[in-house]
């Protein structure tokens, strides 16, 4: 939440009382504020870098959920006579943006993805995730003994596309290949950690240079009215 007292320290709040500004006015600069915080978090997100300029944890996937979370259909300003409010109106996106922000750490386990999710189907298709996890896994498919030349029991093999994948194997078939593939042992819980981006807010010297442009602002204004 923004109010015209987040700008500038006692002294301004003071000329600010003094001037008695209509509420058309402070409405008007409450909504500037909210846009500001906008515009900085989508720079942020843009240079991948945090409120205070510190470079981002690397991650390609929370690259991507903070520019949706960012998108002018996502993130709304409410501002009033008294304060401006700069939020997501929709609570799960409210809800990842927290996380994207401040960091969380998550438990899964089978029962609670099921519960979640719902059973999943093995017998539908292989998804494009696997498919792309099997191709980076180096899958290759067995076309047969050669007749000569090779050692006894060596086989013919050909690497397949992420389209044949999703053709010809079942999401199953293609779960239980990938975890022979990568050696992985079966897990009864894990965890999930979303580092932290604060990304969210302004810094010190945007907020200086709101304050400044705020009396300004006014001081033009008392001095057309004169």
């Amino acid at each position: 939440m923004l109010t015209l007292k987040s700008f500038g320290g006692a002294s301004l709040v003071k000329q600010i009382a003094a001037l008695n500004l209509p509420a058309n006015r402070r409405r008007g600069w409450h909504g500037k504020m909210g846009r500001a915080v906008i515009k900085a978090a989508k720079d942020n997100i843009k240079k991948q870098r945090t409120v205070t300029g510190q470079s981002f944890t690397p991650g390609k996937k929370g690259k991507r959920v903070l520019r949706r979370l960012a998108r002018g259909k996502n993130l709304k300003v409410y501002a009033g006579a008294n304060k401006a409010t700069v939020t997501w109106p929709n609570k799960l996106t409210g809800q990842i943006a927290r996380a994207q922000q401040e960091g969380h750490s998550n438990q899964y386990n089978v029962t609670r993805i099921q519960k979640e999710k719902g059973q999943p189907d093995y017998d539908a298709p292989a998804t494009t995730g696997q498919a792309r996890a099997l191709v980076k896994a180096g899958y290759k498919l067995s076309k047969g003994k050669y007749k000569s030349g090779k050692s006894k029991g060596d086989t013919k093999t050909r690497r397949v596309s992420q389209a044949w994948i999703k053709e010809n194997m079942s999401l199953g078939q293609a779960g239980l290949i990938l975890s022979m593939l990568e050696g992985d042992e079966q897990k009864n819980s894990w965890n999930v950690e979303i580092p932290a981006r604060p990304f969210f807010g302004l810094n010190r010297r945007e907020i200086d240079t709101l304050g400044t442009d705020f009396l300004n602002d006014i001081l033009n204004g008392v001095k057309t009215a004169r």
